[in-house]
């Protein structure tokens, strides 16, 4: 099955984007002629349509909400993940620093959703609490150290973490705050793991809709996108999840956060969209998202007219998978069972089983 994928806010690995602070990557499967009938509403002497070229227009305007409004744009047929940017660099530093931390202190992190809690406090010290200025300041040093991996950078955010830790009064804080202190034992060890695209969201979205589609369709899919430097940049790799990582299909992760490997991903076509229409057609969906997400979701401006007519589209009120803080994950119970198998366990375990072919595929 062919499925089309665009993507919309990339900003590769600055993830406090101010104009771009929503990521989103869309997915359908239709036909060329669905694609046509679906956008014919857009008139445009241009043989392209962009979403943000067209959208200041007055005149698209009732062209985009027809279009959006289509009953053919819905969750079958339509799939998006969707990522506040600054929830993932949270978790980002969660992942990279805090995971080292528990992982050496032989601590369970993923099966009992700690990691999704730690990074929803981490997002809220950021947003809405008196240290938020501190927070969000360390924020920027992570994102700082993980694209330069210098010893300045290091300095420079460890120095910011320890003002943090001497002055949190409390002292649940400081259990909480501690494990990002302890990570600069093994930072080294963590920054050598890291290349240009680690904290991109590409690979991520592009690997979860995939598992998303084989799953809902009993298939295995291939991917045309629209070119993307960081999907080229993650390609050999991905191949090496889709066909050599393991032989047989197997469930990875706890409760209901979990991916089938190997991915069943059949292939990767990279396509400038002015050559496909159904490109085009994931761009404005794409990017209607975003704009809504931007404005309306993150209140950016609200009172913006094209993103107020999207949010009461069908396309606003699809189901989406999104990256988001969500306080319900404060109260959510996180059953697990013993047949369930750590991913990060899993991944190590078989690269280094494949180890020649991992070595050849993963980007350096």
């Amino acid at each position: 099955m062919n499925i089309y994928f665009d993507e919309a806010g990339n900003s590769g690995q600055n993830l406090l984007d101010k104009v771009q602070p929503v990521y989103v990557l869309v997915s359908h499967n239709f036909s060329k002629n669905e694609a046509e009938d679906i956008l014919q509403p857009i008139i445009t002497e241009s043989k392209e349509i962009h979403f943000n070229k067209i959208k200041k227009y007055p005149k698209y305007q009732k062209p985009i909400e027809t279009i959006l409004n289509n009953p053919k744009i819905n969750y079958e047929r339509v799939k998006i993940a969707y990522y506040n940017k600054k929830f993932a660099l949270c978790a980002h530093l969660v992942d990279q620093l805090v995971e080292t931390t528990f992982f050496h202190k032989n601590i369970p992190y993923y099966e009992n959703g700690l990691n999704i809690m730690f990074a929803q406090s981490l997002y809220l010290q950021t947003e809405i609490f008196d240290s938020k200025k501190e927070y969000t300041e360390l924020l920027v040093l992570f994102q700082k150290m993980i694209r330069t991996k210098d010893s300045l950078s290091i300095k420079n955010f460890y120095a910011k973490a320890n003002d943090i830790y001497n002055n949190i009064a409390k002292s649940s804080d400081e259990n909480f705050f501690l494990p990002i202190l302890i990570s600069k034992k093994y930072i080294n060890q963590i920054l050598d793991s890291i290349n240009k695209f680690s904290i991109d969201l590409a690979l991520p979205s592009l690997t979860l809709l995939s598992d998303i589609w084989s799953k809902n369709e009993n298939v295995k899919i291939n991917i045309i996108h629209d070119n993307s430097k960081q999907v080229a940049f993650w390609k050999e790799f991905i191949d090496f999840l889709s066909k050599d990582i393991v032989n047989k299909k197997i469930e990875i992760g706890f409760d209901d956060r979990k991916m089938v490997f190997p991915l069943q991903i059949e292939s990767i076509e990279m396509v400038d969209s002015k050559d496909s229409i159904q490109i085009q057609l994931s761009d404005l969906i794409g990017s209607s998202f975003a704009h809504y997400a931007k404005n309306i979701l993150l209140e950016i401006n609200p009172n913006d007219k094209m993103a107020k007519i999207i949010a009461e589209t069908k396309l606003a009120n699809m189901e989406v998978h999104p990256l988001q803080p969500d306080l319900s994950f404060f109260t959510k119970e996180f059953k697990g069972n013993k047949t369930d198998i750590n991913p990060l366990d899993f991944l190590a375990l078989k690269s280094m089983e494949n180890r020649d072919k991992y070595n050849d595929s993963y980007p350096k």
